[in-house]
């Protein structure tokens, strides 16, 4: 199955609706949202546990997205320490939750001086354990800034690619997409490319509402199957209008 359309990051459940899967999937529904990437694991721990009673939250959310016909996708933080294992935990969690798809989300720790070596032992293990679940790598959207970290290493075994394109302190989403995009066309592996947008705040940093459409709207001329976006936990309780703009844009158009 191929992923497109439109779909949103859940950090926290707790904080994404109080917590409440039904909420959860009925929102993610009227925003016509055809996917959510929960986070399910950190290092080779679960995550997304209720921190007082130890219940696992994210079985109940994948069961109410899956009741809606939502796809419900997994994602984990990487460190590179200890490969083999976080790889065995995200193993795990995918069969066990059911997952649709699963994202590796890699980021400065990968930077450091060999490890490559420890991105071919995590992509090996995951593809081993789950040959058949869709996998996307998440991580920074251009590649010439970021020569050390290893793209060829994660991207060889996944399905899909999903640059974190944030536009952070600019106003220009259409710019970088494009710039992302063709950088990573001329990579070694090129795979399906599926953003994920800013619908949040920092440092005093917001992106418009045009901003973000104009990001959906750009994906679309590009020819992308979909977009994501970051993140449930602060769109809809801080910015709803991002949720909003978001969840008007006809993805078919």
């Amino acid at each position: 199955m191929s992923l497109t359309g439109k779909g949103f990051y859940i950090w926290q459940i707790l904080n994404c609706d109080y917590g409440n899967p039904f909420a959860i999937a009925s929102a993610a529904r009227s925003a016509n949202l055809s996917h959510v990437i929960i986070k399910v694991a950190d290092r080779s721990s679960d995550y997304n546990l209720d921190m007082q009673t130890g219940q696992d939250l994210v079985p109940d959310v994948v069961e109410a997205l899956h009741d809606l016909g939502i796809e419900a996708w997994g994602w984990q933080y990487i460190y590179g320490s200890n490969p083999m294992s976080e790889a065995n935990r995200a193993i795990h969690r995918v069969k066990e939750l059911g997952l649709d798809g699963f994202v590796v989300n890699a980021e400065k720790e990968y930077k450091e001086p060999g490890k490559d070596k420890a991105a071919k032992v995590y992509m090996q293990t995951l593809r081993r354990g789950i040959p058949n679940t869709p996998v996307a790598l998440s991580t920074y959207r251009y590649p010439s800034y970021h020569p050390q970290f290893p793209y060829d290493e994660f991207l060889e075994y996944s399905d899909y690619n999903m640059p974190q394109v944030y536009w952070l302190r600019s106003h220009n989403p259409d710019y970088q997409l494009t710039k992302s995009v063709r950088e990573f066309e001329s990579r070694k592996f090129v795979r399906p490319i599926i953003p994920t947008g800013a619908a949040f705040g920092e440092h005093g940093w917001k992106p418009s509402l045009e901003e973000i459409h104009k990001f959906m709207k750009t994906a679309v001329s590009l020819g992308l199957p979909g977009v994501n976006f970051w993140s449930w936990d602060y769109a809809r309780k801080y910015e709803p209008r991002y949720w909003k703009e978001v969840a008007k844009y006809d993805w078919e158009d």
